[in-house]
């Protein structure tokens, strides 16, 4: 085990720094989140290519291929004693709410970036997972109970997460059946920009016209934006119109987000609001969400390298920042998580998707080197407390507590049980996969690609 698992020395250094995260100044300085050798370099004991091969290997085997038979990813597992992670394989407690499903998907998606230079092995991900997994997916949101055909869904938010796992898989694969559906659902999700008693933004139901919840915003600017650089990039007849359709869509769902959803001061995204019966917004829940702050880092992110307009990297420089400073444990240097139940439990690993775009950024004079080597070290620190300390010895899975091995007992009071939910799996996993993608992008690896520049920011940076 020497090759995966941090040395002791290695741990007492990591846990060490866990309170310089909140001592550390908003300008970036590093204090002691990470300490690295002695001199002064990070240095980790991990083989993060295996790492990740283990955790999503195990993640594949007991939440796909034990899914009750449907080709989607099943909602838990569990053990029940006398079985053991040691003596016995887990039981699957069947399918799993729509919404989380596009980012079980992402993780396979992650996996097959990475094995680039595999294409028997991409082949085997694309063959017995993402192209049956469609179709299934289909006909489970059909029959849910709050969707219907299309992939239409009665929540705009979980259109949208969906379509932007699906525009991945296009991308890679150019699976005619993803672009399909992803088509389906912007034809539905662009209703969510209803413009409700003339008030802009985007819906989260399509029952709910005056609600404006920042989990429809966040990823709907980021897929308006996924959809100009695809039609930019692909440049099939007419994609200028249609380009410029996408990024003044993006700009204009900003533009709101920016002005009634966040704090651009602090880089704080707040949670929702509604619109009132006069037409102006009602006052916002200000609660701050890891995955709100992280598509609102994405989508500002994803204009600025379209257009090259400073405010945008400011801002998306901001909402990390406020993940970075003010949401991380007291106790270890891991990404807080936002409870220990339910839907919230996914929303760490959303930000954390999100997160390899910013580091893989260039610096410049608003994103400065020691800023970005603090958003770097956070992550480093959250994947290294993770794989030391969260997964039982020798079986990779992760629950809610990113510090913690999940043990029996450790939901619903049953003593007699350990259990594993998908909506904590998910962000476990995907913390994995992005920190050996992210060893990847230091290593120089092909499989890694910068991120994308549009042509007019591209042509001005040549000037």
């Amino acid at each position: 085990m020497k090759n995966y698992i941090v040395s002791l020395s290695k741990r007492a250094l990591l846990l060490s720094g866990a309170l310089a995260i909140f001592t550390a100044c908003d300008d970036g300085d590093l204090g002691d989140i990470y300490k690295g050798n002695s001199s002064g370099e990070y240095v980790s004991d991990v083989n993060w290519t295996d790492a990740a091969d283990k955790s999503t290997g195990t993640y594949i085997k007991y939440f796909y291929e034990n899914a009750s038979g449907r080709d989607t990813f099943c909602g838990s597992i569990y053990w029940e004693k006398p079985n053991t992670p040691e003596t016995g394989e887990p039981a699957s407690t069947g399918g799993s709410g729509g919404w989380s499903q596009g980012h079980a998907l992402d993780i396979v998606i992650d996996a097959y970036i990475r094995h680039a230079n595999n294409p028997e092995y991409q082949a085997h991900l694309y063959e017995n997972i993402m192209k049956p997994f469609l179709p299934a997916f289909d006909d489970w949101n059909e029959h849910c109970g709050y969707g219907g055909k299309d992939f239409w869904n009665n929540f705009y938010d979980d259109m949208e997460w969906m379509a932007l796992s699906c525009l991945r898989v296009y991308e890679l694969t150019g699976d005619q059946d993803y672009y399909s559906a992803l088509m389906k659902m912007w034809n539905h999700i662009k209703g969510a920009k209803n413009d409700y008693k003339g008030v802009g933004g985007m819906a989260w139901k399509t029952d709910a016209p005056a609600s404006r919840m920042s989990c429809s915003n966040g990823p709907g600017c980021l897929l308006a934006m996924k959809l100009y650089q695809l039609t930019v990039k692909e440049a099939k007849d007419g994609w200028e119109e249609q380009a410029a359709y996408y990024l003044n869509f993006a700009k204009e769902v900003y533009n709101w987000m920016t002005a009634y959803l966040c704090d651009i001061s602090t880089g704080q995204v707040y949670d929702n609001l509604s619109i009132k019966d006069d037409g102006t917004p009602g006052d916002p829940d200000k609660v701050a969400l890891s995955y709100n702050q992280g598509t609102f880092m994405a989508a500002a992110l994803e204009l600025y390298n379209a257009t090259g307009e400073d405010e945008y990297l400011r801002n998306a420089v901001a909402f990390g920042s406020y993940q970075v400073n003010k949401k991380m444990d007291s106790n270890y240097p891991v990404f807080s998580g936002e409870g220990n139940s339910g839907d919230n439990l996914l929303f760490r690993g959303i930000f954390v998707r999100y997160f390899l775009d910013m580091v893989k950024q260039p610096t410049n004079s608003l994103y400065p080197e020691k800023t970005k080597n603090k958003f770097i070290a956070a992550l480093r620190s959250c994947s290294d407390v993770l794989w030391t300390l969260a997964h039982p010895e020798g079986y990779y899975v992760w629950e809610y507590d990113w510090a913690k091995a999940p043990t029996f007992g450790n939901r619903d009071n049953r003593e007699d049980r350990l259990t594993i939910s998908l909506n904590a799996e998910v962000p476990g996993a995907t913390m994995i996969e992005i920190r050996a993608r992210y060893e990847d992008w230091v290593q120089g690896k092909a499989t890694e690609k910068a991120n994308w520049v549009g042509p007019d920011f591209g042509k001005k940076a040549e000037e």
